[in-house]
């Protein structure tokens, strides 16, 4: 519990540091806030930090699964969040520009999931921290370096909610984790 505290308190103290917020907001009041692509044919860069994008097909329900796996994972990491941003309140923004489901089964796909997101940590509409997430599933004896990644999945074929829950702990250990340093004993 003691820990969590820590955390939070660290979270605080960095976003205060990188934004210059004057007063502290509770983690109770990290917004959330979810959306796809406009008009994916034609952008070819993030609409909100810029970076290169390469757009897929975006499933009808992604934004709303997106947003549930984000809650979850804030919640298992006992950060508070609401709906929405207000203004002055910190907030993770996630623009969903692929979000293909696997065509087959756990063992045997003709199509992997696809899944790809940039997570942006903002205040007041300025992008404090981005992390980009683009990940397809490749069989084992397409990359032999995966194995690790393979087993840990289960040895099988994952969905795209699987993939974005995967891509929302990596972003969210990003964005507000605190890096833990390594000191060299001398």
């Amino acid at each position: 519990m003691a820990l969590a505290r820590v955390w939070r308190l660290l979270f605080v103290g960095v976003f205060v540091l990188a934004f210059g917020i004057s007063s502290v907001h509770a983690m109770g009041d990290l917004g959330i806030v979810v959306e796809t692509l406009k008009d994916p044919e034609k952008e070819m860069y993030c609409p909100v930090c810029g970076r290169p994008i390469s757009s897929g097909v975006v499933h009808t329900d992604a934004p709303a699964i997106i947003r549930e796996r984000l809650k979850t994972a804030l919640t298992d990491r006992n950060i508070g969040y609401s709906d929405g941003m207000k203004p002055d309140q910190p907030y993770i923004h996630v623009l969903v520009y692929r979000f293909q489901e696997r065509k087959g089964g756990n063992f045997a796909v003709d199509k992997p999931a696809s899944v790809a997101f940039h997570m942006h940590l903002m205040k007041n509409r300025m992008v404090g921290k981005i992390f980009a997430y683009a990940e397809e599933q490749k069989a084992l004896t397409q990359n032999l370096l995966t194995v690790g990644k393979f087993f840990r999945r289960g040895a099988r074929w994952v969905t795209a909610e699987e993939l974005a829950g995967e891509g929302i702990n990596a972003g969210l250990d990003d964005l507000i984790e605190p890096k833990e340093t390594t000191e060299s004993a001398e």
